[in-house]
């Protein structure tokens, strides 16, 4: 069976759907399994050093309330899955191209699927600016 995955990586329902199909696969294995992580930008327009996060959720949901909102459902859910998203951490939007050549660097050499997860992790866990080249 092979599996496409198209995915952003600031994109906490992707995160969630990783932990979910993860799950389901264990629960099911196929006999011969491929998946393959393929690039999906939520903000293309995006500028390339990303955005502060509350001018970022201004725009986009009409202000803080308004995430919080949306983000107190995201953080249910996400619980359900062992998820402990820190929408709090993250300072800034980034632009997510660089994080998608990552993953297919990885591909080529294997690690496509830890680097998704290292990436998920880094940004909705820790608030780190994977729009950085240093992070």
């Amino acid at each position: 069976m092979h599996i496409d995955i198209f995915s952003d990586t600031i994109c906490p329902w992707c995160f969630i759907g990783k932990q979910r199909i993860e799950r389901a696969l264990q629960a099911r294995p196929p006999e011969v399994l491929s998946v393959a992580w393929r690039a999906f930008q939520l903000n293309p327009d995006m500028p390339p050093e990303g955005m502060d996060r509350d001018l970022y959720l201004k725009r986009k949901f009409g202000g803080t309330e308004n995430a919080q909102m949306i983000y107190g459902r995201i953080r249910e859910v996400g619980r359900n899955e062992q998820i402990d998203f820190d929408f709090d951490a993250i300072a800034r939007t980034p632009n997510t191209l660089d994080s998608h050549r990552l993953i297919r660097y990885a591909a080529e050499r294997g690690h496509q699927d830890d680097v998704v997860q290292a990436l998920f992790e880094a940004y909705f866990l820790g608030g780190r600016d994977i729009g950085n080249l240093e992070v």
